[in-house]
Formats: C-alpha cells, sequence, structure tokens
C-alpha cells in the first residue's frame, strides 16, 4: 500500500470514527432523557394519591338516588290518595256528571 492510499483510507476511517460517534453521543442523550423521564415516574408512582374525589361524588350520587328511590315508593300510594280526597264538587264538575268514570265515585 502506498502512503497516498493509506492516508486515503485513514481519512474515510476517521470520516466514520467521527459519524460513530456522534452516533453513539444522540444514543446517550436519548438514554439520558429517558432515564429522567423514567425516575420522575417512578417517584409519581411511589406517591399516595390521597383521597379520591371521585369516591365522595360517587356517594353522594347513591345517597340522592336512595333519596328518590324513597320518595317513588310512597308516589303510587299518595297518588291513590289524592284520588280518593276528590271531593263531591269536583265529581260533579267531571263531563258526564258523578259516576260517569268506573272506579270513580
Amino acid at each position: 500500500m502506498d502512503n497516498t492510499t493509506l492516508a486515503v483510507t485513514l481519512v474515510r476511517i476517521e470520516q466514520r470514527q467521527h459519524a460513530y460517534e456522534v452516533v453513539a453521543r444522540r444514543i446517550l442523550d436519548t438514554l439520558e432523557v429517558h432515564t429522567k423521564k423514567l425516575d420522575a415516574i417512578l417517584e409519581a408512582a411511589t406517591q399516595d394519591p390521597g383521597p379520591s374525589p371521585v369516591a365522595e361524588t360517587l356517594q353522594a350520587i347513591l345517597a340522592a338516588m336512595h333519596d328518590q328511590t324513597a320518595q317513588l315508593k310512597t308516589l303510587p300510594e299518595s297518588l291513590a290518595a289524592t284520588i280518593r280526597d276528590v271531593d263531591a264538587d269536583d265529581a260533579e264538575m267531571e263531563p258526564g256528571g258523578r259516576g260517569a268514570f268506573p272506579g270513580h265515585a
């Protein structure tokens, strides 16, 4: 091998080495970023999040639904009592007069 061929080969090797160093630095930078993100994730995962506001809201919704259910259970009896309490004057004002509708005197 003559000096010129040797010099060209050496330049080519140095260029490749420089390209490999650039790639290696980029990989190390990426790994550093990933390490920082993973450290932040691990730190967050080890902390107690505290009480959930969702659970309290769901309890309030459940309590409201129980109240509504209790009120709805009394509705048929309340309606029946209201229908029975229609006085004679209101019954006479119905079209067809008193007793025109079966089941309502």
